[in-house]
């Protein structure tokens, strides 16, 4: 049975691991995930400052995000390659969308990689605009929005 929780320290390594590999299943080159290199590691400060949930079935991690409060921001959504196709990045974002809301969120907003616009779209989030990756220059990329209000009740 899959479960989440909150991420430890010592899963810093697995959760970089698991950045690694959702993002090179789209076929990206070498050059380009070089250039990812340094935004998809998560460290143990992030892990200690940030909302990160992980899924997990029998201490096999799945996937997890990063939430940051602070700037109000998705960081990251990954599933593992194995696991995609599977539903668990909907289960994922409903955690998300309650931890945001437990954290006292109206909206987050965040930068999809275009290959999961459409996951995005149909999870409720909506284009804000399209801008230039600071990454890799040139790429084009959707700023999304998720508005959390009629989710909370008062």
């Amino acid at each position: 049975m899959n479960t989440i929780r909150k991420a430890n320290v010592e899963d810093a390594a697995t959760l970089t691991d698991i950045a690694f590999k959702a993002k090179g299943y789209w076929g990206y080159s070498d050059n380009f995930m070089n250039a990812w290199k340094d935004a998809l590691i998560i460290t143990v400060e992030d892990i200690q400052s940030k909302v990160i949930y992980l899924l997990e079935e029998d201490k096999a991690i799945k996937g997890f995000y990063c939430l940051c409060i602070e700037t109000q921001e998705l960081e990251s959504l990954f599933v593992a390659p194995t696991y995609i196709g599977q539903g668990l990045g909907k289960v994922l974002w409903g955690n998300i969308l309650l931890k945001a809301t437990e954290n006292g969120l109206s909206s987050f907003h965040f930068n999809s990689d275009p290959n999961a616009y459409e996951f995005y779209l149909k999870m409720g989030a909506k284009r804000i605009i399209y801008v230039e990756s600071t990454v890799i220059p040139g790429r084009i990329y959707p700023l999304m929005e998720y508005t959390l209000t009629h989710l909370q009740t008062k």
